[in-house]
């Protein structure tokens, strides 16, 4: 088909943050502008995969963190085990010597009170020999309280050094649960990135697409696009289907889905799923975006109705039938109308869609990226109220 543009078209400028609130994006006037807005975006992506690869080295080192601090934690469990096997054989050690020391202790007060008995029934041969064995028990008495002190300061070393590990694990325990909890933070960070990085690289592709547009039709860097572009006037608008009833209004509404807007950009027309929807006005294909998590297949079209220039959009497409660049008139089949079987909670990928139908948004001006294209939208003209039939294009 042949490939044309029209009088003034704004492209992909840049992330919706990008434009501050409530101000609206500026139209790109010349070739040389989209260049430009082509170099910006190059280089957004470039700080986006500066990111990605940090992000990315941030979340290997906390996971080396986490394999450590588990293997440090392994570590400290066994020796706690250790120290608490050491505490109880010193505890039994502990009670077998304070036995043996009241069974010695009982032997040397029975020899003391009763030496004369003892020493017959020890075989003591006098009384000098008596006292030896008695000063021999007496040493071993206080060499056992010795010990017995040695190891009840033993006991409780180990259990202070048993609490003090204690503590260390529920500290290494915390320390995994941060890592834990940065590895998921940096997780979440780097979706959020992926999902600007594959964004940015549409937006690209687009932005790319749209120059080589311009340039087959001989425009200039710094030739004005109104002058070196041309599009078919129409005078009017036709609708995209020839039945339809409308299930959603333009404006505030209360969203569908988790993640559909309350402010609606366009109308719903309940149809049929596969039901072809044709282009609305003579115009160009100046986008296309597949398998959006939130619009599903979406076809952006540059028109001119009445000398004015405008784009309109449908989403939820269950398949595509145009390419970018291509000229399309109001007999033109854009796609076939999907949202039943592509919404996210029937297996599809679009949550925001609950059913089927065929999204119809028209801005004012030549836009298709969403940001730019949602700050200028209108009330598509000529359609009945909520829950309203119409019969015809």
């Amino acid at each position: 088909m042949k490939k044309v543009g029209f009088k003034i078209i704004l492209i992909l400028l840049c992330l919706s943050l990008c434009t501050p609130l409530g101000v609206k994006a500026k139209s790109a006037e010349t070739l040389g502008e989209l260049k430009n807005e082509l170099k910006d975006l190059q280089n957004k992506k470039a700080a986006q995969d500066n990111k990605k690869k940090q992000t990315e080295s941030e979340i290997a080192a906390n996971k080396k963190k986490v394999i450590q601090t588990s293997n440090e934690l392994e570590k400290t469990k066994a020796e706690i085990e250790t120290v608490k096997k050491e505490i109880e054989e010193t505890n039994l050690k502990i009670g077998k010597l304070k036995d043996d020391s009241e069974s010695i202790l009982r032997l040397y007060q029975q020899l003391e009170s009763e030496n004369v008995y003892m020493a017959y029934i020890t075989g003591a041969s006098s009384m000098t020999d008596l006292i030896m064995r008695m000063d021999a028990i007496k040493e071993l008495t206080d060499y056992n309280e010795a010990k017995i002190n040695e190891m009840e300061q033993l006991s409780v070393d180990n259990k202070k050094l048993n609490k003090q590990l204690d503590k260390y694990e529920v500290t290494l325990n915390e320390r995994i649960e941060d890592y834990n909890a940065a590895i998921d933070a940096l997780g979440d960070e780097l979706e959020g990135i992926e999902e600007g990085v594959v964004d940015l690289a549409t937006q690209i592709s687009q932005k790319k697409e749209t120059i080589k547009i311009y340039e087959n039709m001989g425009c200039k860097d710094d030739e004005l696009l109104a002058v070196c572009s041309s599009l078919k006037d129409s005078s009017g608008w036709l609708k995209p289907v020839a039945k339809g009833r409308i299930t959603s209004l333009y404006g505030n509404r209360k969203a569908p889905t988790a993640g559909a807007s309350s402010n609606h950009k366009g109308i719903d027309i309940g149809v049929a799923e596969g039901t072809p929807a044709y282009a609305t006005a003579n115009g160009t294909v100046g986008a296309i975006v597949r398998k959006s998590s939130c619009g599903g297949n979406m076809v952006y079209v540059w028109v001119r109705v009445n000398g004015e220039p405008y784009t309109f959009v449908f989403m939820h497409l269950l398949e595509i039938k145009v390419s970018v660049g291509d000229a399309v008139n109001v007999n033109t089949v854009i796609g076939l109308s999907g949202g039943g079987s592509t919404a996210k909670k029937n297996g599809g990928y679009d949550r925001c869609t609950t059913g089927a139908h065929l999204h119809y948004g028209l801005a004012k001006g030549g836009f298709y990226d969403s940001s730019n294209f949602n700050a200028h939208t209108i009330n598509p003209p000529g359609y009945p109220g909520l829950y309203q039939w119409f019969y015809s294009r």
